[in-house]
């Protein structure tokens, strides 16, 4: 231990020095003194930024000043139908208040809403049919007209152990050729999987004509007699319309009949042991 004279003063101890390892602050409560070859703690790190959220969806406007499509309608505060297809093209026709129609609070459309009301409210994965395509909506039409029916058909019919099953919604098939339909169905099914189908469907490149299938077979098939006047611009009374009607549905049924029983029968006989 060195040994210091009266008057002495004792020399300073040299600067501490940081661990370069280390950015906290020395044992004491001040910051830890920095000496010749000290190395600055690293800079504070700004806090990362909050990831951005969905897009916020904006209601539509819903007065315009567009003339109304309805025929005769004189009302110009119309605004264009919201439908968009899967290409990105949009439906240009615009329409009032009193003609337009809706679907989740958008304005669309008779024949989009249609559309969107038979495919499902949201995105459908495969996109939007094409904004000229009629099919999905003609389809849901139809099988909303003969629900009834179908639905009393199959229940009469089934066996010990089935189930009724109508699907909600149009789904859309793609075929080898590329070309979509659009169905929809009901079905008996048990344990084993589905025992019996009813379809009502519409090829994506025909768009009008209806097609139902019992099974695996086609068993009818024809355009609606409102479509087939909307294509030659024809106007009838609505006394003939619902005539027309009434004998497009009692020609579906009649087949749609004989098929399901023709079937249950064939079914029945093969089973017997």
């Amino acid at each position: 231990m060195p040994i210091f004279r009266r008057g002495e003063r004792k020399p300073e101890p040299p600067p501490m020095q940081p661990d370069p390892g280390r950015r906290g602050t020395g044992t004491g409560s001040g910051p830890v003194p920095a000496g010749p070859g000290a190395v600055p703690p690293p800079a504070a790190t700004p806090a990362a930024a909050n990831p951005p959220g969905p897009p916020v969806a904006r209601f539509p406007i819903t007065q315009g000043t567009l003339q109304c499509r309805d025929r005769g309608c004189p009302n110009h505060n119309g605004v264009l139908c919201h439908y968009v297809d899967r290409r990105g093209r949009r439906c240009d026709t615009a329409w009032c208040p009193n003609h337009w129609a809706t679907v989740g609070g958008i304005v669309y459309c008779r024949r989009h809403a249609g559309t969107i009301a038979a495919i499902g409210y949201f995105e459908h994965p495969s996109g939007m049919p094409d904004v000229d395509n009629r099919a999905p909506s003609l389809v849901n039409w139809v099988a909303r007209d003969l629900d009834a029916f179908v639905a009393a058909t199959l229940v009469q019919t089934a066996e010990a152990g089935e189930t009724f099953v109508r699907e909600p919604a149009v789904t859309t098939h793609v075929e080898r050729n590329a070309v979509r339909r659009y169905e929809r169905a009901w079905k008996l099914v048990d344990h084993t999987g589905v025992r019996l189908a009813v379809a009502v469907y519409v090829d994506g490149e025909e768009e009008v004509s209806i097609h139902v299938r019992v099974g695996s077979a086609v068993v009818a098939e024809g355009v609606p007699p409102w479509i087939e006047r909307r294509r030659r611009g024809l106007e009838v009374s609505a006394e003939v319309d619902r005539s027309q009607r009434a004998l497009f549905y009692g020609f579906l049924q009649k087949h749609i009949l004989a098929a399901v029983r023709s079937t249950r029968e064939r079914d029945s006989r093969l089973s017997r042991p």
